[in-house]
């Protein structure tokens, strides 16, 4: 037991370094600096940071939320993100152990976090960061389908390619997940043309989607797009429904009321036996993320009204969606 509890410290420290490099890529994104060079300075003053003055957590505490040489204070971002990073590093270790999974999920945890950082903070996902997203999703894909071969040869029987294989096989549902991801959210996108004017996500959140279909497969990202739908209408319920309900506001309130009952609905009937059919498994999260886009795209239309109060980036919530994905 205390050698378990050592060891989760030490994942939690290399967690916290992890995020205190990735807050690094994040500031250096906006900036375009590279990653590597030059040295951690004060985005402030340019003094270049001394040791002690990058020990996650610790330095910000120590340092009082200032720059040591300008006194300037420290964005808050950064020990969130090393504590957050410290958290899920932890978390991905408890459910994968030590395994190649648990380097894929350090990985794809990170890349997350920085996407939803970068979107939280400016409403800008980078297509670098989605480009590697997907293209760590088909490196794993290429290593599992890899792994499948290998166990089949050194088994009693002989490896053979069918046409089940060739449909079925991690590399393709990886690049299925990859389209599904992409279509579906830009078919959501561009129904904000005919709702509001204007696209309901960002062009960043279609390549999300994307990177997710490449992690988690096409079954994986719909159900991750409906997780998705339900975190945005938990962030961003509190900010309006009040004013929904004062001004009588029925185009949103409908659709609201219509996909958390067939949510809960989902929720209580998904282990009954007919659900294990691929058809009806489909259809019926197909459905759930109908409604909820309706709704999603109904709120962002409210929400881009001058008399509601703001409007929240989709991205952190397919962010958070995918991780618990990757967690449960």
């Amino acid at each position: 037991m205390l050698f378990l509890i050592i060891l989760l410290l030490f994942i939690f420290c290399i967690g916290t370094v992890i995020g205190s490099f990735l807050n690094v890529v994040i500031l250096r994104a906006f900036s375009g600096e590279s990653i590597v060079m030059p040295p951690s300075k004060c985005p402030k003053c340019g003094n270049r940071l001394k040791w002690w003055h990058n020990i996650p957590i610790l330095s910000y505490i120590l340092l009082r939320g200032k720059c040591y040489f300008c006194k300037e204070k420290i964005s808050i971002q950064y020990p969130i993100v090393e504590f957050v990073t410290g958290i899920i590093f932890v978390l991905v270790f408890l459910k994968y152990g030590i395994s190649f999974e648990t380097l894929f999920g350090f990985i794809i945890a990170s890349l997350l976090i920085v996407i939803s950082v970068t979107d939280i903070k400016e409403r800008v996902v980078f297509d670098g960061h989605t480009y590697i997203l997907i293209g760590t999703g088909l490196v794993y894909a290429i290593y599992l389908m890899a792994m499948q071969i290998v166990n089949v040869n050194t088994s009693s029987t002989t490896f053979h390619i069918s046409t089940e294989w060739v449909l079925n096989n991690p590399l393709t549902i990886s690049v299925a997940g990859v389209i599904a991801g992409f279509v579906i959210m830009e078919i959501a996108a561009r129904i904000g043309y005919l709702l509001a004017g204007s696209r309901a996500f960002g062009e960043g959140d279609s390549f999300i989607a994307a990177g997710l279909g490449a992690v988690f497969g096409w079954k994986n990202v719909l159900i991750i797009l409906v997780l998705s739908v339900i975190i945005q209408l938990i962030f961003t319920l509190p900010l309006f429904l009040k004013k929904l309900i004062v001004r009588k506001d029925w185009n949103i309130l409908i659709p609201l009321v219509l996909f958390f009952a067939y949510a809960i609905g989902y929720f209580f009937l998904q282990k009954q036996p007919f659900f294990n059919n691929d058809y009806v498994l489909f259809t019926s999260i197909l459905i759930m993320l109908v409604l909820g886009i309706w709704a999603c795209v109904q709120i962002i239309r409210g929400l881009k009204n001058p008399d509601t109060l703001t409007y929240l980036p989709f991205g952190p919530a397919m962010a958070l969606a995918g991780i618990l994905v990757l967690l449960i």
